[in-house]
């Protein structure tokens, strides 16, 4: 009788066990797929997020893309130069104008959002120097200077990408 109240005590432990460590493993893999999808939404909404912001303003990059094309361009009149510098400032003015007030629609986590909001600074910055440089002269802008302030707001998106896991975009292209 006593070896079956121990067999039937140890048998009762083992399940208890068992069970908890299968519990244990349950949890580990449920907080493993939470972790996965959280990474899949922050992808997503940063993609979207991207693709929004670039809708918005594409409209004012271009132009200055344009511009600096006419200008790199041999072939290119003055008049060609001077019409393109003209709207070039005239979408720097607007961009500057759009991101001094611009509110970034997204669901990303706010980490990233404010990260994303900051990096605009540069870009308002950005348009602020082209339309300086074209003020300076239409026929030979130094953008040097937007230079720098594209090139920081790439490198501030950097980080936002990186730590998502996503391939950083060439903000220069998926503006133009």
């Amino acid at each position: 009788m006593k070896k079956l109240m121990f067999l039937l005590a140890l048998t009762a432990i083992v399940a208890i066990f068992a069970t908890g460590c299968s519990s244990a493993d349950s949890q580990s893999k449920t907080d493993s797929g939470s972790e996965k999808t959280e990474t899949t939404d922050v992808k997503k909404e940063l993609l979207a997020t991207q693709m929004d912001f670039t809708a918005d303003l594409s409209a004012n990059y271009a132009p200055v893309a344009a511009y600096q094309s006419a200008l790199a361009d041999e072939a290119s009149t003055d008049d060609v130069i001077k019409t393109s510098a003209e709207a070039a400032k005239k979408a720097a003015d607007e961009g500057a104008a759009k991101l001094a007030d611009y509110k970034l629609e997204s669901n990303l986590p706010d980490e990233q959002k404010e990260a994303f909001t900051k990096s605009l600074d540069s870009l308002k910055a950005y348009f602020e120097e082209v339309t300086k440089a074209i003020d300076a002269s239409e026929t030979e802008p130094n953008f040097d200077a937007a230079q720098k302030q594209f090139d920081a707001f790439q490198s501030e998106l950097e980080g936002i990408y990186e730590d998502a896991g996503l391939q950083v975009p060439n903000m220069a292209t998926a503006l133009s």
